[in-house]
């Protein structure tokens, strides 16, 4: 069977360039904010986690805050704690697709993948450039066999990335679950075309060519697969 390439590059964004510039006194939320911005930018999460408390504790409605509150408890794997968070931020400011992104990417790896599916898609309804999210819900709707769907989803990001090598391995390998070997052997081309050092993408269009009867094709492909992944064994 061919291969997925899994490939997802999570936001997680802090939000410095939003922050009211305001004084440094200890009644300053904005303040409090920056700070835990740059404690977090240094790797010092818990620190900056009690930075936002307290501008929180200053501004309960303050979005910035809850927002980096949010994405610091998400790096710290607190995911309960930070869906709170996210959803607080919607409630404040609900047409926010990189909070619905992030959001999406906890329920994800809390194996709530409907969940995940639905915030990625308002995401993308918001911001229908939103080549991350495309991403993302094209790789969960082809886990779920909507092969139909996660077509349209890479296709997506196609449009702004033509030169994705693991987007179009990827709908090769959707094309192939639907039958429709030419399209995906052209997708499958592409990826290798664009990075002939993936092995996977060898192996997937080997699978295709051995679907379609092209068995000379596909014995190239398998070799080639064979040579890379034994190369990359070396190397390790």
């Amino acid at each position: 069977m061919p291969f997925l390439i899994r490939y997802i590059r999570f936001l997680l964004l802090l939000l410095p360039g939003m922050f009211i510039a305001g004084g440094c006194g200890v009644q300053d939320p904005d303040y409090y904010n920056r700070l835990g911005v740059s404690l977090d930018n240094q790797g010092k999460i818990d620190e900056a986690i009690g930075k936002y408390k307290k501008a929180l504790r200053l501004e309960p409605n303050n979005r910035e805050a809850h927002y980096n509150l949010a994405v610091a408890y998400h790096k710290k794997g607190l995911h309960k704690e930070a869906i709170e968070e996210y959803k607080t931020v919607l409630g404040l400011y609900p047409n926010d697709p990189e909070t619905l992104y992030n959001l999406g990417a906890i329920y994800a790896r809390s194996t709530m993948q409907d969940a995940a599916i639905f915030t990625w898609e308002k995401a993308v309804e918001l911001k229908p450039d939103f080549t991350e999210a495309h991403y993302i819900l094209g790789f969960t709707y082809a886990q779920k066999k909507q092969f139909d769907k996660a077509i349209q989803a890479y296709n997506k990001v196609l449009e702004k990335n033509p030169d994705d090598a693991i987007t179009h391995n990827n709908l090769g390998v959707a094309y192939t679950e639907k039958g429709l070997l030419d399209e995906a052997i052209d997708e499958l081309r592409k990826s290798i075309k664009i990075n002939p050092a993936m092995a996977m993408t060898h192996k997937n269009l080997e699978f295709a060519y051995r679907k379609k009867g092209r068995e000379e094709e596909a014995n190239k492909e398998l070799k080639i697969y064979e040579e890379l992944t034994k190369r990359e064994t070396q190397t390790q």
